[in-house]
């Protein structure tokens, strides 16, 4: 495998709703993307959406992804979609996606180019809520790495549960889905201190918020201590910036969390610049006549805008330590 992967990046991104045009009767939020259905989503339209997410994560730093984590996928399909559009087509895209038993029928994926990476280990975490024993969500993936031929990488892509019910009301349930996490990963640790951790996702919670910062343990680069992890983007949440809008706020929902021993490049392996990034591209963003901005998404409410998504690519690269 050729050592040029570092030119590529590693992208989170929740693509907003990509469903297909099919109504699938074993799902209940599907009804709305058909042709028939509130959004009036039709082949047009399922079309152009490919055609904007090939071209945001080309957009994010100007070369197609090594790896992608998306959220918000209906199925596997629609991931096949998107890795044949003329954009991604050149790639060898290999998919992991599991169907979850999320009410609304949206799954993670996790797609990479098999010509730099093995996929050794794919399994996906369920989480269970103890209190709500008939709560369903979305599943994390957890795939185990080899990236050129030699250096094992830990990847997990999430998409922790909604706060459509209110934050304190939903909260407890993105506390465990954190503990959930927490424990994979301290397994992962406790066999090797130094592993390679790559966390991604969607986690409807900012990095400031107790299920990130207290039960999965990821801090600021300057105030980690042994076993905690390092979320890259936590500056950009105390700067104001963010991934989504609600409410014409910005916040870091969107986030990748890695581990210390990846951060030093204890193992040969390290992060480009240390740091990760939100795509604030142009294209990506739209403004109001009086300033204000958010991600220009697919639709308001049952409004067809055409955009991309209601949430920014985040993304990291990866580069062999002391090389290129």
């Amino acid at each position: 495998m050729s050592s040029t992967f570092h030119k590529h990046p590693i992208i989170f991104y929740n693509v907003e709703n990509l469903f297909d045009t099919f109504d699938d009767k074993s799902l209940l939020g599907n009804e709305e993307f058909t042709m028939e259905g509130s959004k009036l989503w039709d082949n047009e339209r399922y079309q152009m959406k490919l055609n904007r997410l090939a071209e945001a994560l080309l957009l994010v730093n100007g070369s197609t992804p090594l790896i992608f984590g998306m959220a918000e996928i209906e199925n596997r399909k629609v991931v096949e979609d998107l890795i044949k559009t003329d954009l991604l087509a050149h790639r060898n895209y290999q998919i992991v996606h599991y169907n979850s038993e999320d009410r609304r029928g949206v799954d993670c994926a996790f797609v990479y180019d098999a010509g730099f990476i093995e996929a050794d280990l794919e399994m996906k975490l369920i989480i269970e809520v103890d209190d709500e024993p008939y709560f369903r969500t979305r599943d994390i993936i957890y795939v185990k790495a080899k990236l050129a031929d030699e250096h094992i990488v830990h990847f997990f892509v999430n998409h922790w549960p909604s706060r459509r019910e209110g934050i304190s009301e939903s909260e407890s349930r993105r506390k465990f889905a954190a503990a959930t996490l927490r424990r994979k990963i301290d397994e992962i640790l406790n066999s090797d201190k130094e592993a390679n951790i790559i966390v991604m996702g969607d986690f409807n919670d900012t990095p400031e918020n107790f299920s990130i910062r207290t039960i999965l343990r990821a801090k600021g680069q300057h105030e980690q201590t042994p076993g905690d992890l390092i979320n890259l983007l936590i500056e950009e949440q105390k700067q104001g910036h963010g991934t989504t809008v609600h409410q014409r706020e910005w916040d870091v929902f969107d986030q990748l969390i890695v581990s210390q021993g990846l951060l030093q490049g204890q193992s040969g392996l390290e992060i480009n610049e240390h740091n990760a990034f939100i795509a604030r591209n142009k294209e990506l963003i739209f403004t109001y006549p009086d300033g204000g901005q958010k991600p220009s998404a697919t639709y308001g409410g049952d409004t067809y805008h055409g955009g991309y998504s209601d949430h920014l690519p985040v993304f990291l690269n990866l580069k062999e330590k002391n090389g290129n």
